[in-house]
């Protein structure tokens, strides 16, 4: 008889990529902007582990005899090769695209992401239920879905009800929403369907549908995405009662919570790009801009979108949702998810500044910290400043001990509570974190990717030439300093620390 052997996947990782470290006291850093992670290109792939997949063998032996298979027999033994859309080979999906910027870019991933599987409704109600699971690793076991503006998880079995998310329309007879699909709403479309939305295809895109309660939707209504100005006298924080507490909204505006700010931005701009050229019924392309116009299917607020793509880079649950849409439903991705700084490159076309004149590669340093050499803890804090073209969500900083060389603490941007995130003048994003560190004399901090293998590992630590001591205040801190970008030096701050602004 056949015997049949299915070899075993095997994972080969990629070499560990290049970081570096620095450490306190004496308080060492690799270069004097602080710690450069470098990158092959000014656009490259975000750094992780390679997988490099083994293709299954079928394997047939002990073939006795000659033997005669009924057609059912055979097709029950033969091997089942997956379908494999070209969507989920994320590094192929976007060839072609890292040259090119603004109009350029937008028609070409327009080419990519554009032609895609067009769901029903009823299917793009099932996928909520596992696209906006509670548990995002086995969201089909999960009982429950995140509602998008008040981060509340509610049971699934509450959709449709009128105290559950998705009921708009709802209770209607199924034939009478058969003659009114153009009215059939099944959750939150975060681009207004009163801005352009018009065909199937649109109405029912779920790179732009969410789960969302109905008190809550109706308060936002069609509004456009922005924070109250500070001459508002009519801003509501939050936006709802039901909403979560860092909402808000004024007459024309609104504001979802923090933590999904930017995934909100990044489904706006796929909107844009989608169908962001002229329809071929003649209606208008979805535009973004600072000047939101129904009538025109211009969306925004554009500037305040841009900022939010850099404060609140793709989480984990994010990254798992565009690829979930790939593979099992509309078999196409968010090139914004996969590609933040896509967004400036069509929009406000950013460049690496002068951030970078001193190291080709930089992309990030750290810029400030302080510690208290008399062990009471008190205001320590790390500050890290990356480029314009930096993704924070690739960086770690690792606090190590520097005799042993083992990290004591992690901090990654997936941890969004740990750093506060500010925009200083010059349009720069600094992150800080208030954490203890540790004062032996080889103690030290890294900042490296997110797949790197121990920090500072095979570089060598610089001495920055200052360091705190017992008699430093809580108000404190050692910071990169200067009149002239590339000419910066460490200095010991007195009195003067300021984590989460420039430095003085």
């Amino acid at each position: 008889m056949n015997s049949l052997f299915l070899l075993p996947k095997t994972l080969a990782f990629a070499p560990n990529p290049s970081s570096s470290s620095s450490s306190k006291p004496n308080s060492h850093s690799s270069s004097a902007t602080g710690i450069p992670i470098t990158s092959s290109s000014r656009r490259g792939n975000p750094l992780k582990p390679s997988l490099l997949e083994q293709t299954p063998l079928l394997s047939v032996i002990g073939l006795s005899c000659a033997l005669s298979l009924h057609p059912a027999v055979a097709d029950a033994i033969r091997p089942q090769i997956p379908s494999v859309y070209p969507c989920e080979d994320v590094d192929s999906y976007y060839n072609g695209v890292s040259v090119l910027e603004g109009a350029a870019l937008m028609k070409k991933l327009n080419s990519i992401v554009s032609p895609h599987q067009s769901l029903t409704y009823r299917a793009v109600w099932d996928a909520l239920k596992i696209l906006d699971a509670v548990d995002v690793e086995n969201p089909e076991a999960s009982s429950e879905i995140i509602e998008i503006y008040s981060l509340r998880a509610v049971p699934k079995s509450l959709a449709g009800k009128p105290e559950g998310w998705n009921n708009k329309f709802q209770n209607f007879p199924l034939s009478y929403l058969a003659a009114m699909t153009s009215l059939f709403v099944t959750g939150e479309h975060l681009w207004p369907r009163s801005y352009g939305l018009r065909d199937g295809t649109s109405l029912t895109d779920l790179h732009n549908i969410r789960p969302a309660d109905v008190n809550v939707n109706s308060s936002r209504r069609n509004k456009y995405y922005g924070e109250c100005v500070s001459v508002s006298t009519h801003c509501s924080r939050p936006a709802n009662n039901e909403a979560a507490s860092d909402t808000e909204t004024d007459k024309e505006r609104w504001a979802p919570p923090r933590q999904v700010r930017g995934d909100i931005a990044r489904s706006l701009m796929y909107m844009a790009v989608s169908y962001g050229f002229q329809q071929p019924d003649g209606r208008l392309p979805l535009l973004l801009s600072d000047s939101p116009n129904i009538e025109k299917h211009e969306m925004g607020l554009l500037s305040t979108l841009l900022q939010w793509n850099k404060l609140d880079p793709p989480s984990r649950m994010e990254q798992l949702r565009n690829d979930r849409i790939c593979k099992l439903y509309q078999h196409n991705r968010n090139p914004f998810i996969d590609h933040p700084e896509y967004a400036n490159f069509i929009w406000k076309n950013v460049t690496s500044s002068n951030l970078t004149a001193q190291h080709p590669n930089l992309k990030a340093g750290i810029n400030e910290f302080h510690y208290d050499n008399e062990g009471k803890n008190h205001n320590e804090f790390i500050e890290i400043l990356p480029s314009p073209s930096a993704n924070a969500a690739e960086l770690k900083l690792i606090l190590y001990n520097g005799s042993t060389g083992r990290m004591y603490k992690s901090l990654s941007r997936e941890g969004k509570q740990i750093f506060n995130v500010n925009i200083d003048a010059s349009g720069y994003l600094i992150y800080a974190a208030n954490t203890t560190l540790r004062s032996g004399p080889a103690d030290g901090l890294a900042l490296v990717s997110v797949s790197a293998n121990g920090p500072g590992k095979g570089i060598e630590s610089n001495d920055v030439m200052v360091q705190e001591s017992d008699e430093s205040l809580v108000d404190d801190s050692l910071g990169m300093t200067g009149q002239e970008i590339g000419k910066f030096e460490w200095r010991r701050c007195k009195g003067a620390a300021t984590p989460g602004k420039t430095n003085v």
